[in-house]
């Protein structure tokens, strides 16, 4: 970690961020529009999903609970590395033949843009 990493403790749900670089632009909230670069990973490794560019509105529960819980407070340019429990991820069912049922995901997410709501 350098000296722009700031780590905090837990998030909304219980959602620990291991790593953050605080970004220097607008901080996104509930009900603005996010654009984010993420990576999904399984707890041992293994990729499961990666997006140059994914747009949602934050608080909407149109990403799963771990990437929206993430995205709040985030500031344009930052980035988080977190683990993220089943229960905020895809739970018991999984993602057939890509996430186990009950799968611990590791989350980088970094906000590229943000539009205020209203």
């Amino acid at each position: 970690m350098d000296s722009s990493d700031t780590p905090r403790s837990k998030l909304r749900g219980g959602l620990k961020i291991d790593t953050e670089v605080v970004g220097t632009g607008v901080v996104a909230s509930r009900g603005d529009s996010a654009v984010v670069r993420l990576e999904i990973r399984l707890n041992r490794g293994d990729v499961v999903a990666t997006f140059d560019e994914h747009a949602f509105v934050v608080g909407k529960r149109q990403v799963i609970a771990a990437v929206d819980y993430a995205v709040e407070g985030m500031q344009v340019g930052g980035h988080r590395e977190l683990k993220a429990g089943p229960h905020l991820c895809y739970g018991a069912a999984g993602v057939p033949g890509k996430i186990p049922s009950n799968a611990v995901l590791c989350i980088r997410i970094e906000l590229l843009r943000c539009e205020k709501s209203g």
